[in-house]
């Protein structure tokens, strides 16, 4: 049994109102072990309601409270999902390294300045070059923002833009998703694999199967799970599946992270 989720939403998240007491709780009846609350941060990024950027202060001390009370039910990692985009890369960077992380997910949420999920931007695209921009965008953020423990849902852009859109074109962009790979194992960085496609109607894990195979075999070790949850019904879900899957590659093994250091555990 996994138990542990690495990717978990709050009422601090511009898109979530769960109350973080009661999300714990959840997670302690589920018989979690070990949880990274990992609230979005956001910054710099057109058609972004103001709700999505961090009040960091806030936002750390309350994690930590919560550390304390449940120091003796569970696992709870201080952790922020950062929403990449290359010319603020100093506003991330100041606050991660200001504040107690143990873990940093790198996610690619705008293609050219513009949120993907709150503007029009993929409409003006074929299918072919929102893929190609936004593989080409995520190199390139991983590329001038280090301070990050894993890649988030490397391949999710295809969550978006209706029916037309889905279905990752992997051989027109596996040169690129190659090279990003292949930047993340020389610089000891993980991937994690995010339950949420599931429940997006893709019936898939992100990323694509072939993507874990490609880092493992390029030398990567660390990897994460994580449901994404942005309510409490959601922690956890659709694991079983990610478990059978390591299982049947031979790879039965998940990264923890404390202060951003990566341990790598047997399931």
């Amino acid at each position: 049994m996994i138990a542990k989720d690495y990717h978990i939403h709050s009422e601090f998240s511009g898109d979530s109102s769960q109350n973080l007491g009661e999300l714990i709780e959840h997670c302690i009846q589920l018989g979690l072990k070990e949880i990274a609350i990992t609230d979005h941060a956001e910054y710099g990024i057109q058609n972004l309601p103001e709700s999505f950027i961090l009040p960091f202060p806030k936002y750390v001390e309350t994690i930590q409270e919560y550390q304390e009370k449940y120091s003796k039910q569970i696992q709870i990692r201080l952790g922020v999902e950062v929403g990449m985009y290359s010319p603020v890369v100093s506003y991330f960077e100041k606050n991660i390294r200001t504040y107690p992380f143990d873990f940093v997910i790198a996610s690619n949420h705008s293609l050219e300045g513009q949120d993907i999920a709150f503007s029009d931007i993929l409409q003006e695209k074929t299918k072919q070059e929102a893929q190609a921009l936004y593989f080409e965008s995520l190199l390139e953020n991983i590329q001038t923002f280090s301070d990050f423990s894993v890649v988030g849902h490397l391949d999710f852009i295809t969550r978006y833009g209706g029916a037309k859109f889905r279905g990752v074109n992997l051989k027109e962009n596996w040169d690129c998703i190659q090279s990003i790979l292949t930047h993340l194992v020389q610089n000891g960085k993980g991937i994690e694999i995010n339950t949420s496609g599931f429940r997006y109607r893709e019936e898939r894990f992100y990323p694509l199967p072939e993507i874990v195979k490609e880092y493992l075999r390029l030398g990567g070790e660390i990897i994460t799970v994580g449901s994404d949850a942005h309510i409490k019904g959601h922690v956890a879900m659709d694991f079983k599946r990610v478990e059978d899957f390591l299982r049947n590659i031979d790879y039965p093994y998940l990264a923890s992270f404390e202060e951003q250091k990566a341990r790598i555990e047997k399931i």
